[in-house]
């Protein structure tokens, strides 16, 4: 701990400062509610009486409370709105003598809206904030029924992938985390677990494009915190879920969420099964160039895949007194899955003339087992605000995904003209990760916070690559195909953010450091990649509020990435014949540092400006074997990446019963390397996302949602990206007073989400279309029983979050 000494010291001294330079002044609470005693989301403006100087604003929570810390004495007006009542403008009293003060407003219904349309006081679809963005998910009608990939491609800014890469602005990068807990997973195991989770399931998700030292520096984007609904009321309850689907296939969803809270415990379940079958469309237009004439492939692939997820989560926490709570958790899933896949090459001297062509049968069947468990304890050392918390976290996952290729020749009659090719895949692998953390708040005065903590993680994964062929009637095993890969990783880390409010401006800095250990090794290939590096992740937040209706932030963070564990493993995955993907063993870390200035108008209007630089840059680029005549996908580290981007935000009242929001998202990205498939590659493409979201309502039970997004041309890696949109519309009433709700929903009406890709790499000629099953109907039911006296469970952020995003 010797080399963390100077940072804190400077800390504490900086700490002893701002405790000496300042005096203490009141801390208010207060609650919105309205005549019928409902708690309501409103917003407080609050300024001097005597000059009508701004002071400050705050926003209620969902129970309706609010708190304003070191807020000067004296009297003051008070501004209270909220969507569908009456402004209401008082006039309070702040005595010097007292410290802390409680406030209460009492709104009256707005008597003037459309006839009999009340537009309840909720909270929109999104919010956003200088230092993030909110997708209220649970709010949302077309996110009905999706899977938690789905809903997070319709976030704005957002993009992913036909394989379910998720994109921030144009990067990619990001750090998913649940409940604010790592996944530790892999790009691929992390899309598995996001299509087994379903959106019925979560609250909100949470956009941070410039984290603080708080969170683990991983993500170079930013990080995804999707937030998973928890009940907040005494004694018991919960809601019952159930959805039906069809696209060209039958899909379905059901679900229940209990809660049992008293005095001095509080336990809570849930178990949600999706089942899901979807077909998804390949073809492949590609040249090879030869000396004497070019071969022209044309390569189809229709995939049905059948998946059947369940989730679970338990949990119990015991109030030892007001201020010392001990609490266990436990979640999982269990998932199977089967596919049929039938392919078609057809090779010739045109694409028109075909000279011979491959037939492909693919089925495959794979399993997937997660159990994790969370020990944690949190005391709240004393009323000013100081906490101590330690979470013990243990995951184990289990995949095992198992394909068999049988290909035939056929001449240009159709007709045999050799043996079929038929070989097998098993790829059982095994992760078990480990964690500890501790967390620390010290309030060192009413304007001033301390938050500093410790980290451990083990991560272990194992991962058997089984090739066989089919010679004659026995699987004999393939040596030089077949391999194991072991790999290791331990991270220690150790952050610190001082915050500090003055009277119109906070600041944050931190620092976090990292020292990471890793060992990667093939053992069939007889390669082991061992790695010991320790790192410093500074970070910087300033908010400067002009006046009540202008806000100005900008922030600075330096982010690592490093390659997830299937990227590092070099095992060699088959599309078919002439297309296949393998990992990289020897690929370094990403490093970027990101900056951001954003502003703020009337808590509406949203516009931030970002620019970052990205170091040994890990991206997916696919690449000819000129001599094989195959395209391979693999994972390099590319010299640099210079990302510039602009978002505007801006959501709009249209009319009484009508809403909007609307986002538009720029980007500018260049790519540089000096060596990438033996050439220079330096590629720079501006590209643009607008995403428009519209709710209707058209009387107290009945609303309806439109949204929408376009993404222009882009440039990912060594891909070049064509446009492409989607809209999305559901309709929604409820019944006995909100506790029965149907929705009836349409995804991608039109039919247009696909992926038409074509090469950026100079020297490669190809054109590719991916058409996933994404135009769906569903009809989802949503039942609401026991009693709803508030009062929530606690959030679980435990310390393996942030490795299970890295598992693939």
């Amino acid at each position: 701990m010797k080399i963390f000494a100077p940072f804190f010291t400077i800390l504490a001294l900086f700490c002893v400062n701002l405790l000496y330079a300042q005096t203490v002044k009141t801390h208010v609470t207060g609650t919105v509610i309205d005549k019928n005693n409902t708690k309501v989301l409103a917003t407080l403006t609050f300024k001097s009486a005597t000059d009508s100087s701004f002071i400050k604003t705050v926003t209620t929570n969902e129970q309706g409370n609010f708190t304003l810390d070191n807020f000067p004495s004296g009297k003051c007006t008070v501004e209270v709105k909220s969507l569908g009542y009456k402004t209401l403008l008082e006039t309070v009293e702040l005595a010097p003598d007292k410290i802390d003060i409680n406030l209460s407003f009492t709104l009256q219904p707005d008597i003037n809206e459309l006839e009999s349309v009340v537009i309840a006081g909720r909270k929109p679809l999104i919010e956003r904030h200088n230092d993030k963005t909110v997708m209220n998910v649970e709010n949302s009608i077309v996110s009905t029924g999706n899977t938690a990939l789905e809903v997070l491609a319709k976030m704005p800014g957002v993009t992913v992938n036909q394989d379910g890469i998720i994109s921030i602005r144009g990067r990619s990068g990001v750090n998913v985390l649940i409940d604010g807990k790592s996944t530790y997973l892999s790009t691929e195991q992390l899309a598995t677990r996001l299509r087994s989770l379903n959106s019925n399931e979560i609250k909100t998700i949470e956009l941070i494009t410039n984290p603080s030292s708080k969170y683990d520096a991983e993500g170079n984007a930013g990080l995804l915190n999707i937030r998973l609904k928890k009940n907040t009321s005494y004694g018991t309850n919960g809601n019952v879920d159930l959805g039906f689907g069809y696209g060209k296939n039958p899909k379905s969803d059901a679900g229940i969420y209990i809660n049992h809270r008293n005095k001095n415990f509080n336990v809570f379940g849930s178990f949600a099964n999706n089942n899901n079958k979807a077909t998804e469309n390949l073809d492949i237009l590609r040249v090879v160039n030869g000396s004497d004439q070019n071969t022209y492939f044309h390569q189809s692939n229709t995939q049905t895949r059948s998946t059947h997820n369940n989730n679970y989560k338990a949990g119990i926490d015991y109030f030892i007194n007001d201020k010392n709570t001990l609490g266990f958790l436990t979640t999982g899933y269990f998932n199977n899955g089967h596919d049929s896949s039938n392919g078609l090459t057809a090779i010739g001297q045109s694409f028109t003339k075909v000279d011979y062509s491959i037939v492909a049968d693919n089925p495959a069947r794979n399993k997937y087992r997660n159990q994790a468990y969370n020990l944690n304890y949190k005391s709240v050392v004393d009323t000013l605000g100081q906490e101590f918390s330690i979470d013990l976290d243990y995951a184990k996952y289990h995949s095992e995904e198992n394909t068999i290729y049988q290909n035939s020749f056929l001449d240009q009659n159709g007709l045999n003209y050799k043996s079929p090719a038929i070989f097998r895949n098993a790829t059982p692998s095994f992760i078990k990760i480990k964690a500890a953390k501790i967390d620390y708040v010290l309030p060192i005065s009413a304007k001033t916070k301390l938050d500093a903590g410790l980290k451990s993680s083990w991560v272990g994964t194992d991962n058997d690559f089984q090739f066989e062929n089919l010679i004659g009637t026995d699987w004999k095993n393939d040596t030089g195909r077949s391999n194991r890969f072991i790999y290791d990783e331990n991270i220690n880390a150790a952050y610190a953010t001082l915050k500090h409010e003055f009277k119109s401006t906070s600041v944050e800095i931190g620092l976090r450091t990292e020292q990471t250990n890793s060992k990667g090794n093939s053992i069939n290939d007889n390669k082991i990649v061992k790695r010991s590096y320790f790192d410093f992740f500074p970070s910087f937040n300033i908010n400067q509020s002009l006046n009540a209706n202008h806000e100005i932030g900008f922030s600075y963070s330096r982010r690592i990435d490093r390659p997830d564990y299937k990227s590092l493993n070099p095992f060699v995955y088959f599309v078919d014949l002439y297309t296949f993907s393998q990992g990289n063993p020897f690929l370094n870390p990403q490093y970027t540092n990101a900056f951001q200035l954003a502003y703020n108008y009337k808590k509406t209007l949203n516009i931030s400006l970002g620019y970052s630089i990205t170091n040994d840059l890990i991206i997916d680029v696919l690449l000819p074997d000129h001599e094989k005549k195959t395209l391979y996908q693999t994972v390099q580290n590319l010299d640099k990446q210079y990302a510039y981007d602009l978002t505007i935000g801006y959501p709009t009242t249209v009319t009484k019963f009508w809403s909007m929001d609307n986002t538009l998202t720029s980007t500018y990205n260049q790519i540089k390397a000096a060596n990438l498939g033996n050439n220079v590659y330096d590629r720079k493409k501006v590209n643009f996302m607008i995403n428009s979201s519209h709710t209707f309502t058209l009387s107290p039970s009945t609303s309806a949602e439109l949204s929408g997004e376009y993404v222009s041309s882009q440039i990912y890696g060594t891909y070049a990206i064509k446009p492409y949109y989607g809209v999305d519309f559901g309709i929604k009433k409820s019944f006995l007073n909100k506790k029965l709700n149907v929705k009836l929903t349409a995804n991608d009406v039109f039919d247009t989400r696909k992926a038409r890709i074509s090469s950026a790499l100079s020297g490669l000629d190809y054109n590719l279309m991916q058409k996933q099953e994404s135009r769906v109907y569903r009809l989802s039911l949503n039942y609401i029983f026991g009693s709803s006296s508030i009062k929530g469970t606690r959030e679980r952020k435990t310390s393996v979050t942030d490795e299970q995003g890295r598992i693939k």
